[in-house]
């Protein structure tokens, strides 16, 4: 008997890379029709087995959560960062402009953002997933509000509306952006449009 020989792990075998079928899979979801990609067509593209994807992930809505949050931390948190900052008003709408009319996360992503994309495919997503994306934005929507406040306080904000108004119409920009961009239409005219549609702000 060979001495090299060991007895075959009941246990979960770790060979799955985690970030390689993440970074797939939100690529996958950024460019492609959420309702049409499956969960077969994310394991051929990542090389692996359906079974390992489910160990790790647990289902589909496991995986799609997972993506989300990733992106969250890529992409949406240092929008937010950047919110909260003592920057300018006027600087800290610039820049929300320029985030979301480029593409970002990395030098080849999508036009678009994935998680506007996933909110306008919600029928789409499960239950962990929806909720993540519910989470998402009454995050966003509070953060666009206390924006909002402080530059009023230092007397950046001119429009006359409310800050609650003011964050749903900020947020609501941003979104028709998004689907632009996401429809293929040209960036700078959508940079152009949005930041018409945000220099009544302030």
């Amino acid at each position: 008997m060979n001495s090299n020989s060991t007895k075959p792990s009941r246990g979960r075998p770790k060979t799955l890379d985690r970030e390689h079928v993440l970074d797939v899979a939100m690529d996958a979801y950024w460019k492609e029709d959420i309702g049409n990609l499956s969960l077969n067509e994310i394991c051929r593209r990542s090389g692996v087995s359906k079974p390992g994807l489910y160990r790790e992930f647990s289902n589909e809505d496991g995986l799609m959560k997972a993506v989300i949050m990733r992106y969250q931390e890529q992409v949406l948190n240092p929008v937010q960062q950047m919110l909260n900052s003592e920057t300018s008003f006027r600087e800290a709408l610039d820049s929300l402009v320029s985030f979301a009319t480029s593409a970002s996360c990395h030098h080849e992503s999508p036009m678009g953002c994935l998680f506007i994309k996933m909110r306008e495919s919600r029928m789409h997503l499960g239950e962990a997933t929806r909720a993540q994306v519910d989470f998402l934005e009454e995050q966003g929507l509070a953060t666009f509000r206390k924006w909002v406040e402080r530059a009023k306080v230092k007397g950046e904000f001119s429009a006359d509306m409310s800050s609650e108004f003011a964050a749903a119409y900020i947020d609501a920009q941003l979104s028709n952006a998004s689907s632009q961009l996401t429809r293929g239409e040209d960036q700078k005219i959508v940079k152009k449009m949005l930041l018409i549609a945000f220099s009544m702000l302030g």
